[in-house]
Formats: structure tokens, C-alpha cells, sequence
């Protein structure tokens, strides 16, 4: 944090304001992973869109998601916060918080990505039966 800029949420409140981004950021996770299952043309429809945004955002906004940039900009008072290791690097952090698994960036990206066109084919044939 450099000495112009200051935490807009601090102590308590931080606290608990990282904990709702991470658990946002897994409804999101469980959203993309999840959301081809529901059998209702306008979840399918939504997770159709939900996908191919979600990775959108991630390239224009170098691997960061927006809640990061929330979090960081309440709790540091900019926008990015290199400090965070969930910054960019959520889906790692996880795996490796979780699964007690250490892969690189690069190899989840390639994982990640692979995994979020895999369900958006899937969500693509299951909308394909549900609009029979």
C-alpha cells in the first residue's frame, strides 16, 4: 500500500469481507463447474453466456477476477494487491489450500481452461435435450 492510499474496510470488517470474496469466488467456481447440470433452458441459456464472460474477464483483466479487485481495493485502497496470493491465482491457491496439490499457473490454466470448455460443451448438449 503506498502512503497516498488507505484501506477503505480494515480489522474486523476485513476479515470478514475476505472471507465473503472467497466464498463468493466458490459460488462462482461451483457455478461454472456446475450450472450444464440444472435442467431449465434459461439456467442453460445463462451458463452459456456465464462461461465464455467469465474467461473474457480473466484476459483483460491479466487472471484476475473482480471480486480480487473489490477486496483489494476495500481492505488496501487499490485496486491491485500483489501481496494477495488469491490474486490471479485463485483457482491455485484453492487447489492447493484444498487438494494439498502444488501446480504451476500455467499448468491450471491449462487445466482451468480445459475444464471450463469441457462444461460449456456440456451445458451446450444439455440445453440441446432440454429444448427437445
Amino acid at each position: 500500500m503506498n502512503a497516498k492510499t488507505k484501506p477503505i474496510v480494515s480489522g474486523a470488517a476485513a476479515v470478514g469481507l475476505r472471507a465473503a470474496c472467497h466464498a463468493l469466488h466458490m459460488l462462482l467456481v461451483l457455478y461454472g463447474l456446475l450450472g450444464w447440470l440444472v435442467p431449465s433452458e434459461p439456467w442453460l441459456i445463462a451458463d452459456l453466456i456465464f462461461i465464455p464472460g467469465l474467461l473474457a474477464v480473466w484476459r483483460v483483466n491479466d487472471g484476475v477476477c473482480p471480486p480480487n479487485n473489490l477486496e483489494s481495493f476495500l481492505t488496501t485502497g487499490n485496486w491491485r494487491n500483489s501481496a494477495s496470493p488469491e490474486e490471479g491465482s485463485f483457482l491455485r491457491v484453492v487447489v492447493a489450500r484444498y487438494l494439498k496439490l502444488e501446480p504451476t499457473q500455467k499448468q491450471m490454466d491449462t487445466v482451468t481452461y480445459a475444464i471450463m470448455a469441457a462444461v460449456w460443451l456440456l451445458s451446450w448438449l444439455h440445453l440441446a435435450q432440454v429444448s427437445l
